[in-house]
């Protein structure tokens, strides 16, 4: 009788506002332990005491649910790439360059850290990666940071055009081998360590 009690006080405590965002984190942490091929849209419903059909309002099916994660990841990354680029200050060169390579270690430390959620978002799991990369916050991030290298002389005009190729894929496929087993972690600062020379940048 308590647990029931206490289930339907957790029923109605989630509004329309923060049921959405509830599953989403409940199914965050089964992903979390359990990997994305696993995850359960009536398990998660379960963990936080809400009925089957509650969770179906929102995501009919375990697809919609894998996208609303994806896309919940995908802008809590941004996030805290946005939150590093803003404790760099300064307008020179050296500045432009810290901020640059603070983009590729915060997306690789998450990576590393969130192995399972990281396949999530890049395994096929989810719609939101078959969006266009441009379209993205992390990579009008991207953008915005090499612009910065060119405006401080740290990088030249003439190597632009290459910089988002260069950079996004690089520090994805390292990323991902590194996740994988495939390559050392410790690989990772030599990987930064290239892409500055090949787009024309002193360490």
């Amino acid at each position: 009788m308590v647990l029931a009690t206490k289930l339907r006080a957790q029923r109605a405590s989630y509004h329309h506002g923060n049921l959405e965002e509830s599953l989403i984190k409940a199914a965050i942490k089964l992903v979390r332990k359990n990997g994305p091929d696993h995850l359960s849209l009536r398990t998660a419903a379960a963990d936080i005491g809400v009925s089957p059909s509650a969770a179906y309002h929102y995501f009919p099916d375990k697809s919609a649910l894998l996208d609303g994660i994806g896309e919940y990841l995908f802008t809590d990354l941004a996030t805290m790439q946005e939150e590093a680029l803003a404790k760099i200050k300064g307008t020179s060169a050296r500045a432009a360059k810290e901020r640059f390579r603070a983009l590729g270690e915060v997306y690789f430390k998450w990576a590393m850290k969130e192995p399972n959620l990281f396949r999530l978002m890049f395994g096929g799991f989810c719609s939101i990666e078959d969006s266009e990369p441009a379209d993205s916050t992390a990579y009008q991030l991207l953008t915005k940071t090499l612009d910065e290298l060119v405006v401080t002389g740290a990088m030249s005009k003439t190597m632009r055009p290459y910089g988002e190729l260069i950079a996004w894929s690089s520090v994805h496929g390292a990323t991902t081998l590194i996740v994988e087993g495939h390559m050392p972690s410790e690989a990772f600062e030599s990987l930064l360590d290239g892409i500055q020379i090949s787009l024309g940048m002193s360490k």
